[in-house]
């Protein structure tokens, strides 16, 4: 399934937060995990704890055994049945899910917050978590795999000279929002060397057809299906982008989940701008 609804409660929830992780209350090597996020139970499962999930979402769909977990709601938890589950761990996005986490604070539940703001932000959760579960070698292991990644998406964008394309990203069509700045896709964008063209704009938001044709981007990224729709729409059709083709997908879930997987979305991204990738 897709992503868009999740993704586009997120934007509406979204609020800034300091690229950091902290623990709120968690036992030192917890045995029963719930996730509150798709990106979360990414996270989990990089580390190898994947067994010890006894609860995630119905959008936890990545890696396929996250599927088989008891759901405990969406972006509306279902705070009864996560206390029936007794968790010694509930792994939250405080970034998107700041009322969740201050509701089972309020019910006592062992609440560790994670603030994947950010790329960097995403690899200290990741640490963070790998203290707090035992898992600090297997944490390494995988910023270490993110930061490889990394460097290959700006290795790729160095052999670029001139003026960085410009990027939009979409994140939802109708209406149109996209990713400004602030969020964790502009950070991947820069880091896979392109430029943020709805950094006019703070976090996830709505941006106006006039705004995105008055200020044409060079590359746009968005789902398949929103292509189409934008290959047909009278003004968004004319954009330089649209008639060159400089369209892409947009790399689905590994973009739009603050996880793991971000290291992958920008090693696209570069490809896309820089090595002739679709």
């Amino acid at each position: 399934m897709r992503f868009r609804p999740l993704f586009f409660c997120i934007a509406l929830l979204f609020a800034l937060a300091t690229p950091s992780a902290h623990a709120e209350s968690a036992v030192k090597t917890p045995q029963r995990i719930v996730s509150l996020s798709p990106g979360v139970t990414e996270m989990l499962f990089a580390l190898g704890l994947g067994k010890k999930i006894v609860g995630d979402t119905v959008y936890c769909d990545y890696p396929e055994a996250a599927k088989k977990i008891t759901k405990i709601g969406d972006v509306r938890p279902n705070y009864e049945k996560i206390v029936a589950l007794k968790p010694d761990m509930i792994v939250v996005d405080g970034v998107a899910e700041k009322s969740a986490a201050a509701r089972l604070k309020q019910l006592h539940q062992p609440v560790f917050v994670v603030l994947p703001s950010s790329f960097a932000a995403v690899e200290n959760s990741l640490l963070a978590l790998g203290r707090a579960t035992g898992r600090s070698e297997q944490a390494r292991g995988v910023v270490a795999g993110m930061e490889r990644k990394r460097l290959q998406a700006a290795a790729l964008a160095k052999t670029h000279v001139g003026r960085r394309p410009r990027v939009f990203f979409v994140a939802t069509l109708r209406p149109l929002w996209t990713a400004g700045r602030g969020t964790f896709v502009d950070d991947v964008i820069a880091i896979a060397g392109g430029d943020n063209s709805a950094s006019t704009v703070q976090g996830y938001a709505e941006y106006s057809k006039e705004l995105l044709v008055s200020k044409p981007p060079d590359v746009i990224f968005a789902g398949e299906h929103d292509l189409k729709t934008i290959r047909t729409d009278p003004a968004l059709r004319q954009l330089p982008a649209i008639r060159a083709n400089r369209v892409a997908g947009d790399g689905g879930e590994m973009i739009q989940r603050p996880g793991p997987r971000l290291a992958d979305a920008a090693l696209y991204i570069a490809h896309v701008l820089y090595g002739g990738g679709r």
